[in-house]
């Protein structure tokens, strides 16, 4: 059986794959969640150097690890399959954005913050690890040539079928999992073409990353 290793980007369709992969792999899935690189106390933000120096082997009686983890966490094999699926960045960081605003009480250290501060969206965008949630938070310093599929969320369906195929591995490409609702204020905020282009301000070197990367 094929080995993958899938990082879960925010906001980026990673919850749904999650489930998609652990119904597909059963007994074989296991999930990290527990170095999240968004997470301004983590070890991979503490002390980078130090995550570097983890890589973590995949142990024997799994074929699949899917998480939030920057992917220099593992040992990464020559016949492992490496996968991630990012999303336009302006959409990921209002994805986040309503997403947070669902909840009354902060999850993590980051959610918190953007509660008591009452942040905006362009104002969430600015925070460093946000800002940057690509082209450094997951990714900085890694070579992205490595990955054998970087899809794009707004194609998700044919990025999994396209997983599926690659992999050998029949997927339930309906499954979903932790969708943000959609609202009138949100609907309106995603089509506000001056937030737009000041999100792509604020946002430009992951846009540069995305549109380089994503296929």
């Amino acid at each position: 059986m094929v080995r993958l290793i899938s990082v879960h980007v925010a906001k980026a369709g990673g919850s749904s794959t999650r489930e998609l992969l652990r119904a597909a792999f059963g007994s074989r899935f296991m999930e990290d969640y527990n170095d999240n690189p968004a997470d301004p106390v983590s070890r991979r933000t503490l002390d980078p150097a130090g995550y570097a120096r983890l890589r973590y082997a995949m142990p024997d009686d799994k074929s699949c690890i899917h998480g939030h983890f920057h992917p220099a966490k593992y040992n990464i094999a020559d016949d492992m399959f490496l996968f991630t699926m990012l999303r336009h960045p302006v959409d990921n960081i209002m994805s986040i954005f309503w997403f947070w605003k669902t909840f009354s009480a902060g999850t993590e250290p980051l959610h918190s913050y953007f509660l008591a501060q009452n942040l905006s969206v362009v104002e969430t965008a600015k925070l460093p690890i946000l800002r940057r949630l690509f082209s450094e938070t997951y990714f900085g310093g890694f070579d992205m040539s490595r990955f054998n599929l970087v899809g794009r969320h707004e194609a998700r369906e044919d990025t999994l079928h396209t997983l599926s195929q690659r992999i050998g591995i029949p997927f339930d490409v309906t499954i979903r999992e932790n969708v943000t609702p959609d609202s009138g204020e949100r609907l309106a905020m995603a089509e506000n073409p001056m937030l737009r282009r000041q999100l792509e301000d604020v946002l430009a070197d992951d846009i540069r990353f995305y549109e380089r990367y994503a296929r």
